[in-house]
């Protein structure tokens, strides 16, 4: 399933071609009808919560890349001692992540963000988690960001160097007890990580 948030609300689809994102073309396929349910949706907190069901992918991918640039970024949940790193941003808890820079596969733009934002290094990606996407206006612009997530592991420990000029106030360690404070305090968005990095302080 496809799931989008805006603030504290969600479109889901079943059906979503991601690849099309990156066709250059910016529409071959008449998605008119999307769009306008997409732009009420943006655009009226009113309507709440928007489920597009068994919308044709091809058409919801076209209409996201009519609607909105694109700004895709990488990060990382960083486990030591059975226990996972958080930062506070702008005075919300928040996991390390950042910007892909050109060039960049979202691997090696997710270890340098995280090495960036915490200070900790030596990171070395442990798997692939599920990428989560949120949508934001700047500059009068509906920009999407799609963010790649990765399991990560270090031997070099616990470092707390916030990355001040991020709006970074804290880095801290987060265990298994104070999962669920941490979910219900971040963005909607990150919430669905959780069962992931549930599962693996598990083991």
């Amino acid at each position: 399933m496809y799931r989008l948030f805006c603030n504290n609300r969600l479109l889901t689809a079943n059906n979503f071609c991601e690849n099309l994102l990156s066709v250059d073309n910016k529409c071959v396929k008449n998605c008119d009808d999307i769009v306008s349910k997409i732009m009420r949706w943006l655009d009226d907190e009113s309507v709440g919560n928007l489920d597009l069901g068994d919308v044709d992918g091809e058409s919801l991918a076209y209409a996201v890349k009519w609607i909105f640039r694109q700004a895709p970024a990488a990060g990382g949940v960083v486990v030591i001692d059975n226990q996972f790193v958080a930062i506070e941003r702008n005075g919300i808890p928040d996991l390390p992540k950042g910007h892909i820079e050109k060039g960049e596969s979202p691997e090696v733009a997710a270890l340098r963000e995280v090495e960036e934002e915490t200070g900790i290094t030596n990171l070395e990606i442990i798997k692939e988690l599920p990428a989560t996407w949120h949508c934001y206006l700047l500059d009068n612009q509906w920009t999407i960001k799609k963010t790649s997530w990765f399991l990560m592991k270090t031997c070099s420990g616990m470092k707390n160097i916030p990355q001040t000029e991020e709006g970074i106030t804290r880095v801290y360690l987060i265990n298994k007890e104070d999962i669920r404070d941490f979910e219900a305090k971040t963005f909607a968005s990150l919430r669905t990580l959780v069962p992931e990095i549930r599962e693996f302080l598990k083991n």
